[in-house]
């Protein structure tokens, strides 16, 4: 099978790109690429994670390797068993935030990290030749699991006298999520609590109203929402009858409170402009990255920045030594909320985020028309420039981009007039439209 394994590795629908062969040889690949040693497995709440789940673990044992299966648990828990118990790796049974009709398969190094372009090659270069019987039985073993209790996200946090509505996603975060808050002195009222058929549908990280309206109903102080695997994180703040919701960007502004001049936070090209010019107001560096993880991880250590992340909630730290491995929604939520709810919603009250409108236009052929190697063909870019130069002269900043998985363009502009961010994507999109990409 011909399987391109990117940084977040493999995910697609369930009986279509995903099934039980494809999770054996990412299993077998991984024990290979990763071994010798110990494999942890993970999975979420979907219907389909447990046969996925036994499928990779047959394959890593017959790819020698000694597997521990976790059951259902969080990306981030499994990124930190794997740290703490120095094990070779491990293999993650999600499709993230998508619904329960996908999966996929997230494979991570030892010390938690995901796979580096040798590992992904390698696994890569295993499912090429998966119509090759592999001979033989088991050559790993399956050993005891770890207690995942000792996995503290929220140590430190102390939340006693407030009320905090938990959003699960129906995933793997619906039990250990109100666990650990309520470790921390919380009361919480607890929805999307663990169907799996329903991870992600109309609840958690993607659906921040949803969590608004239920911080609203409950007459709680805090709304905490996760994804289905749990690295994604939104939060409301709850003011009288109404909800003021952060997403990536509010989180950031609220955690550089108190930053001396000439320190970094990093962000991407989809970050607000509110976000960078409020902070370079008070003196601290913006650098944005492209979008991803990845690429937010490694500008933080090129910078030295403490913390960065994305709009979309995923935010990393670095420099101490509980911090987590990659994105950790109850880790974030912990810093976040440890602000102290009265001076977080201070200061939220004082971000001053720019609009933001944005849409996609589908293509011909994204891949042979309009990326390039570098993104954009220069002759898109080309017809875009003029346009987006007026929007950046009239204050506005604007981001065309080619879609990775589609045929799609996708178009953002932001400005602090509202008026402006409309007609710009207006224009820049019939631009593109009229152009018959």
């Amino acid at each position: 099978m011909s399987v391109v394994f990117g940084t977040d590795g493999v995910r697609g629908r369930v009986g279509v790109e995903i099934d039980g062969a494809l999770a054996w040889w990412v299993g077998f690949g991984a024990a290979q690429a990763l071994g010798p040693g110990v494999l942890a497995v993970a999975r979420d709440t979907r219907p389909s994670g447990p046969a996925l789940a036994q499928a990779v673990i047959a394959g890593a044992l017959a790819g020698g390797a000694d597997v521990v299966d976790l059951g259902i648990a969080p990306t981030p828990a499994l990124g930190w068993v794997v740290r703490e118990r120095g094990y070779a790796g491990g293999v993650m049974v999600t499709a993230s935030h998508n619904l329960a009709a996908d999966n996929g398969l997230k494979v991570l190094m030892r010390g938690g990290e995901k796979a580096n372009a040798q590992v992904r090659a390698r696994i890569e270069a295993e499912l090429a030749r998966s119509a090759t019987p592999v001979s033989g039985g088991p050559r790993g073993r399956c050993l005891p699991a770890p207690d995942l209790g000792t996995w503290q996200p929220c140590a430190g946090l102390d939340l006693h006298g407030v009320h905090v509505v938990f959003d699960g996603a129906n995933g793997a975060c619906h039990d250990v999520g109100p666990e650990r808050l309520r470790a921390a002195g919380a009361r919480v009222t607890a929805i999307g609590t663990g169907d799996g058929a329903r991870i992600n549908k109309d609840c958690g990280a993607t659906h921040p109203d949803v969590l608004a309206a239920a911080a609203v109903q409950h007459d709680a102080d805090v709304g905490i929402a996760v994804d289905g695997d749990g690295d994604r994180l939104a939060i409301t703040l709850r003011t009288g009858r109404a909800a003021v919701t952060m997403d990536g960007d509010a989180m950031l502004w609220a955690l550089a409170e108190g930053l001396g001049a000439g320190n970094v936070v990093i962000g991407t090209i989809m970050s607000n402009l509110g976000l960078q010019r409020g902070l370079e107001a008070a003196g601290v560096r913006f650098v944005r990255t492209a979008v991803g993880d990845a690429e937010v991880w490694d500008g933080m250590v090129a910078n030295n920045a403490r913390f960065g992340g994305e709009p979309s909630g995923h935010l990393m730290f670095r420099g101490q030594a509980d911090d987590p491995v990659g994105s950790c929604g109850l880790f974030t939520a912990a810093r976040v909320l440890g602000i102290g709810v009265d001076r977080l919603r201070a200061r939220v009250a004082e971000y001053r985020p720019a609009i933001q409108r944005h849409a996609s236009v589908r293509v011909a052929d994204a891949h042979g028309v309009t990326i390039g190697d570098a993104g954009l063909k220069p002759a898109v870019a080309a017809l875009v420039a003029p346009t987006a130069d007026a929007i950046a002269v009239r204050g506005g900043r604007v981001v065309v981009r080619p879609s990775g998985t589609e045929p799609i363009i996708r178009v953002m502009v932001e400005h602090e007039v509202e008026r402006e961010a409309d007609s710009g994507l207006a224009d820049l999109v019939q631009l593109l439209k009229g152009k018959q990409l």
